[in-house]
């Protein structure tokens, strides 16, 4: 791990030295961390679009009538 001495020169020192020095590596695993956080963002979306649809399409099978909400029907 990089130390510090001077503060002075250590702040007068171009960004991509300073980043390099004090944070070696930055940019390789936040880059891949991003890619894994979007491959698993999409797909808990497609899997809840998935389940949802299939509980409508089973509710909507059941054909209720227009006055079943009076019996107060506890699946709904």
């Amino acid at each position: 791990m990089a130390t510090v001495n001077n503060w002075v020169d250590h702040l007068n020192k171009p960004a991509e030295e300073v980043v390099g020095a004090v944070y070696p590596g930055a940019g390789s695993v936040e880059g891949m961390l991003v890619i894994i956080g979007i491959i698993l963002w999409v797909g808990w979306h497609v899997l809840t679009a998935r389940a949802e649809s299939e509980e409508l399409s089973r509710l909507a099978r059941k054909r209720h009538g227009a006055n079943d909400h009076r019996s107060n029907i506890a699946e709904w």
